[in-house]
C-alpha cells in the first residue's frame, strides 16, 4: 500500500511540475516581443531575463547560460554570431532557429559567445547577481 501511494504521489507531482511548466511557456515566435521589450519569459528551449531585476541588463537563451542569443547591455543590442556547437562537434541546428524567432529588431551587432558571457558575467559580478533566475536546459531535453 505504501509503495502504490509513493508512485501515485510521484507521479502527481509529475503532473503538477509539468501543468506549471505549461503555463509559463509561450512559443519562441511570441518571445521575441518579450525579448524587444526585456521581459523575463520561458519559451521552448529558450528563456530571457532581466538580469537581477535591475531594469540595467537584459539576455535571452538557447539552453542556458552556455549559449546567450542576444543581450542588452542599457545602451544597445548584442547578437550572438556564432553556432552552438553540440559534444559531437555539429551545430545545433535548433539554436539558428531559436535565434530567428527571438530576434528584438533588426538594429543588433553581432559579437561572439565569449564577449556577449564576459559581459554578462562581469554585469553580475558588479552587482552581486548569482545564477539566473531560470533553468538551463540541455540539448535534447525537454
Amino acid at each position: 500500500m505504501e509503495e502504490l501511494k509513493n508512485i501515485v504521489r510521484e507521479e502527481f507531482s509529475k503532473v503538477f511540475r509539468e501543468e506549471v511548466f505549461q503555463e509559463e511557456r509561450i512559443s519562441n515566435k511570441d518571445a521575441s516581443e518579450e525579448v524587444l521589450n526585456r521581459q523575463n519569459f520561458v519559451g521552448s528551449h529558450t528563456y530571457g531575463e532581466d538580469l537581477g531585476d535591475l531594469g540595467e541588463m537584459y539576455a535571452a537563451y538557447s539552453y542556458g547560460e552556455q549559449h546567450p542569443l542576444y543581450v542588452w547591455d542599457g545602451v544597445r543590442w548584442y547578437h550572438n554570431n556564432e553556432d552552438y556547437i553540440l559534444p559531437d562537434g555539429r551545430p545545433n541546428k535548433w539554436t539558428k532557429k531559436h535565434l530567428e524567432s527571438l530576434r528584438p529588431n533588426s538594429e543588433t551587432q553581432g559579437r561572439p559567445t565569449s564577449f556577449l558571457i564576459k559581459i554578462i558575467d562581469n554585469f553580475k559580478k558588479k552587482h552581486n547577481i548569482g545564477s539566473n533566475s531560470h533553468t538551463d536546459l540541455a540539448p535534447g531535453e525537454k
